[in-house]
């Protein structure tokens, strides 16, 4: 048949992967070794995680739609950019929160709110070790072995933070080099029994430069305890964008997150979850909006460990142009998690004639007596909605942003913040300006 490779054919693209590979992981480890990992234990243990998960193999199940050659070939360097304060000032979302600035993946006083309110923020010991990951993969043990100034964030019990933790994360891109600036942000938050808080990350570029970005934030919630969370990527379309989160919740707790992903070239954004104390409720919710020639790769993963527990999940993807999107869902619901209620569900729009969207929601079910579902859904903007618009006075590209907008608000409508709402719109306008 055509188009069917040769088993002599699979055998040399084997070959090809694993030297890319080879080139690549020895890339990193020259990066590792520049970072001083060895001083530090947590940065050891994942360094030798990720040599032995390695990069992935020719036709990785995991990562059959999100080709990485754009990474394996490039050469990285670690960036030490300054930032004025009017440059952070014009960058950052102009809300009333504690802030906390990062610069290439370092910490920035200068830059930071010196009140922390009732967060307390401190940098990593070199000997700390912080939790395992929910569900392991490549990205997130090189962001863990290349981190330079990983912060650990806490917040006790009984306390409440009135305003939100914005943790603005500022990359910079190469120039006059023809190595690729390498920024790793991670951050550990810790909310304590019957506390409350939200989190704002906020991805930016410094400028129009190629750069590669980490991040990795892990949080775990204490019983009784409420933690909201958004994320808004906005880098440059030069730029690549690979995250991993964790949330690990405690009994008769209310968790909530939401990722805003409207930037990069390459963004492979995954969110693991742990249901481990009953009662408690769970949201997670993701917007992609690819562009040109632009990849994004969401990933989620929810482990329902004890009973009476609810979680919704809603990822929503609208691709334009030539772009390729991907969602790949797993809820996983323990023998003993009885009497719980997972939901998945993935709504696809399709703006360009030779756009690509890839969904893949699944389940694993080892209980009795729960109620799970996922479902999925891939479609263009309807004629018949378009011509009804029209026919009032509304000409094609805004009936077009009308519906489109439309489409997205289900999540944009859920922002808290009015700031970051009008930020998030204020973007996805712009990527429809061309449609």
């Amino acid at each position: 048949m055509a188009g069917l490779l040769t088993n002599s054919e699979k055998a040399e693209k084997r070959a090809q992967v694993a030297a890319l590979n080879e080139r690549a992981m020895s890339r990193f480890a020259t990066l590792y070794e520049q970072r001083h990992g060895a001083n530090s234990q947590h940065a050891k243990t994942h360094w030798e995680m990720a040599k032995h998960v390695g990069l992935p193999t020719f036709r990785h199940e995991d990562w059959h739609y999100t080709p990485l050659n754009s990474v394996l070939e490039t050469e990285y360097r670690f960036s030490e950019a300054d930032v004025a304060a009017a440059e952070c000032e014009a960058l950052a979302l102009h809300i009333d929160a504690y802030r906390i600035v990062l610069v290439d993946g370092r910490y920035s006083s200068a830059l930071s709110s010196i009140d922390m309110g009732p967060f307390q923020v401190a940098l990593l010991d070199n000997q700390d070790l912080l939790p395992s990951p929910v569900n392991s993969e490549i990205f997130l043990h090189l962001t863990e072995s290349l981190a330079v100034q990983p912060l650990v964030i806490s917040l006790s019990a009984n306390k409440i933070a009135e305003k939100p933790l914005y943790l603005l994360n500022i990359s910079s891109g190469n120039q006059g080099t023809q190595a690729t600036n390498l920024s790793q942000y991670r951050y550990h938050l810790s909310l304590e029994a019957n506390s409350k808080a939200q989190v704002i990350e906020h991805f930016v570029s410094l400028n129009g430069q190629a750069h590669m970005t980490g991040s990795r934030l892990t949080v775990e919630v204490g019983d009784n305890a409420d933690f909201s969370h958004f994320k808004l990527n906005v880098e440059n379309e030069q730029a690549q964008h690979f995250a991993h989160n964790d949330i690990i919740v405690g009994r008769d707790s209310r968790v909530k997150s939401s990722s805003f992903l409207l930037g990069a070239s390459l963004t492979r954004n995954h969110t693991s979850a742990r249901l481990d104390g009953e009662n408690s409720d769970f949201e997670l919710n993701s917007l992609l909006l690819p562009k040109g020639s632009e990849i994004a790769d969401t990933r989620t993963y929810l482990e329902h460990n004890k009973g009476y527990c609810n979680s919704q999940q809603w990822h929503k993807v609208i691709a334009m142009d030539n772009s390729k999107a991907v969602f790949n869902g797993m809820i996983k619901v323990a023998p003993n998690a009885l009497k719980t209620d997972g939901q998945m569900t993935n709504n696809t729009l399709l703006l360009g004639e030779k756009a690509e969207i890839d969904t893949k929601p699944q389940l694993e079910i080892y209980a009795d007596d729960v109620k799970c579902g996922h479902g999925a859904t891939v479609g263009r903007i309807d004629d018949e909605q378009l011509f009804y618009l029209r026919s009032r006075g509304i000409d094609g590209k805004a009936a077009k942003h009308m519906i489109i907008i439309a489409f997205a608000a289900e999540l944009t409508e859920s922002i808290e913040s009015e700031e970051l709402k009008h930020a998030v719109m204020a973007n996805i306008r712009q990527r429809l300006a061309e449609v």
